[in-house]
């Protein structure tokens, strides 16, 4: 090398050294910092391939047959990230044979807690590399001009798909969930975090809860690390199925230590028919000398004034002491559906794959004067979404209902915790509102104590 060039080497090397130490000590705009909860892709695979192993030696895979007696963790993971556009959970594909039987996803951040998050039966259909592009080409369509900043893979149970973030020339921003296979796009304000800590839900955490979630982590990842030490103590390799010596070394491993992830709850008995009248009774004798108050149900588009003189309107120029309350319906949904048509809807909602959906009518306390309810050439049911895990965010279920074609209601409620009149004159009240078709359902609330 000439001395001219090796000049020109050093200068070289240099420079990249001093525009290192300027942008480590100045980051580029629009660069987030590094988020010191996130879990690398490595540790995140441990977890999994240890949560596996529990899985099938000690939990409930025991019960999925051969396939999973054989499984292994797949070579390729996606890392998810939340509603928000924060890391969320890593997946991992389950192989059986070389071909995907299910998945696994494990925390991608810390503050997400410890442990597996979600075990899946069925092998997973979302792509990125198609689902991608599709969205990105969706997005376009409905933002034309827009900028397209970034296309995440996201999952918002129970919708696996795509967080798009779309930005205008002045930089005023967008993010789109969008499902490339339903077609549902919900559109979200991007959040203003500053340099608060956010779970996946968005909720912002304080000091305390912070520290309780990271050890939840930590204690887990202990947990999965003496697995792992086992392993490699007794030599054995977790890429390939577990031989029959593998799976009682495992079994003895899990009894000495306790260690097991949580059982599939056995099913219990069958009450007899005998005890189920017997219980029916007692709620009906409960629900007929109980106190209560009265709820309606009305369309979410109706004015607060004129719900107030819709109901005062069945009081024969009473008034309701104390006022009327209105709020929304929180977790309680309305199937608006043709008559003819009802039937169906109302048989894919009780069998649904994804959403869980309790009847109205099941709600220990309350109880509906009519639902269904027939208004001229319709049909109304009011059912519950309350009971679905608690990552599955009300919004996104709604969303996801909506994308499928079910006909729904959106609805708040009125409540009145004071009325003219007896009980008898409460009852009789109560029928008249529900025999008005401009409200969607009248409920009695019981009251459950004092």
């Amino acid at each position: 090398m000439t001395g001219r060039s090796q000049i020109l080497a050093v200068a070289c090397i240099v420079c990249i050294v001093l525009v290192s130490i300027v942008l480590m000590t100045f980051p580029p705009a629009g660069v987030e910092p590094a988020d010191p909860h996130l879990i690398p892709e490595e540790t995140a695979r441990d977890h999994a391939t240890a949560a596996l192993v529990g899985f099938i030696v000690a939990g409930p895979g025991l019960a999925e047959g051969e396939a999973w007696r054989n499984a292994t963790i797949g070579a390729e993971s996606v890392l998810f990230f939340d509603r928000n556009g924060r890391p969320f959970v890593y997946h991992y594909p389950v192989e059986s044979g070389g071909v995907a039987i299910g998945g696994i996803k494990v925390p991608a951040r810390t503050v997400l807690g410890g442990g597996m998050m979600e075990y899946g039966t069925t092998p997973s259909t979302f792509d990125p590399e198609d689902a991608i592009p599709l969205a990105v080409a969706a997005a376009e369509r409905a933002y034309p001009g827009w900028n397209i900043r970034d296309a995440l893979p996201c999952y918002a149970p129970p919708v696996t798909g795509v967080l798009v973030r779309a930005m205008t020339a002045n930089d005023t921003g967008t993010l789109l969930l969008i499902d490339p296979v339903s077609g549902m796009m919900v559109e979200r304000e991007p959040a203003d975090e500053g340099a608060a800590v956010v779970d996946h839900r968005g909720r912002v955490l304080n000091q305390d809860e912070v520290e309780e979630r990271v050890a939840d982590w930590r204690s887990t990842d202990a947990q999965y690390r003496e697995i792992l030490a086992f392993t490699e103590d007794h030599g054995i390799d977790l890429r390939q199925p577990l031989s029959g010596e593998d799976f009682e070394l495992y079994e003895e491993f899990f009894k000495a230590r306790k260690v097991s992830p949580p059982r599939t709850p056995p099913p219990g008995t069958p009450i007899p028919e005998s005890e189920l009248i017997a219980r029916q009774k007692e709620l009906e004798e409960w629900q007929r000398t109980a106190e209560w108050e009265i709820a309606v149900a009305y369309d979410a588009g109706m004015p607060d004034d004129e719900i107030s003189a819709v109901i005062e309107g069945h009081l024969a120029g009473g008034s309701i002491p104390g006022g009327i309350e209105t709020g929304p319906a929180y977790t309680w949904l309305c199937l608006n559906a043709t008559t003819a048509e009802f039937a169906g809807y109302r048989a894919r909602l009780e069998n649904h794959a994804t959403v869980l959906v309790v009847d109205a009518n099941r709600a220990f306390f309350m109880s509906l004067l009519e639902s269904p309810r027939t208004v001229g050439d319709r049909t109304l049911w009011l059912f519950d979404i309350g009971q679905n895990p608690p990552e599955m965010e009300e919004e996104d279920i709604t969303s996801l209902l909506l994308a499928e074609g079910f006909p729904l209601e959106e609805m708040r409620f009125a409540r009145m915790t004071a009325y003219p009149g007896d009980r008898n004159g409460r009852e009789l009240f109560a029928e008249r509102l529900n025999g008005d078709a401009r409200l969607l359902f009248v409920v009695k609330e019981y009251r459950t104590g004092g």
